[in-house]
């Protein structure tokens, strides 16, 4: 099952409200997972199966047993330096061979940051609002290794973009609380970058490498 992703549209300033919720945006690539009959499939944001790509996410650490679909980021976060770094998932997502995606899952293992459930055991959850949406996931899904839920903070949006400055990631997100989840760029959910993340454009390094699909969204 593949659902049509939501998208961010930019704002240019950071700001506080009591309507929002602000999340970190992860310099990775969007992820959705369709977790149905214990079978997991994995999918970019263009309908592209990466499943075989990440065969650490295979085993969702649910709290109960459910069919679900999860959307969010995967990355690749350096367990010594805790820098997310763009180029190795550029690595993992080019790899072909089986022999070299078994090698990459214990060497250079993905993280997967997510932030919505879509569907869950029968029930389309896409008229939902998002906070109730969150709520579910809080309590079904459980972090691990390879899983983590993503931060959020409510009404707090500067505070939390002097943190993300702080932490040189790529920006914020900004999601009406009452929410729902419609396909395409929508004004109820923004995004502001940080500015001072990366040297270089990272949309120009994408470009460059081929693979702007891959663009955070």
């Amino acid at each position: 099952m593949f659902i049509k992703p939501m998208l961010m549209t930019e704002r240019e300033k950071p700001f506080d409200d009591e309507d929002y919720i602000f999340e970190p945006i992860i310099d990775g690539h969007r992820l959705q997972l369709s977790f149905i009959s214990n079978r997991a499939r994995l999918y970019t944001r263009h309908y592209n199966d990466v499943t075989r790509q990440y065969p650490e996410l295979h085993n969702v650490p649910l709290s109960v047993p459910a069919d679900v679909v999860l959307d969010g980021e995967v990355a690749y976060v350096n367990p010594y330096t805790g820098a997310v770094e763009y180029g190795t998932l550029q690595e993992r997502y080019r790899l072909k061979k089986e022999s070299r995606i078994r090698d990459a899952k214990k060497i250079q293992p993905v993280k997967f940051f997510v932030f919505d459930i879509l569907y869950f055991n029968g029930k389309d959850l896409r008229q939902t609002p998002l906070l109730e949406r969150k709520k579910l996931l809080y309590s079904i899904l459980e972090d691990n290794a390879y899983y983590k839920k993503m931060l959020f903070v409510e009404r707090e949006g500067i505070a939390l973009f002097d943190l993300v400055k702080r932490s040189d990631l790529e920006g914020v997100a900004c999601k009406r609380k009452d929410s729902v989840y419609a396909e395409g760029r929508r004004d109820s959910w923004l995004k502001v970058r940080n500015g001072e993340y990366g040297a270089l454009s990272m949309t120009a390094k994408r470009e460059e490498a081929g693979i702007s699909e891959l663009k955070n969204c």
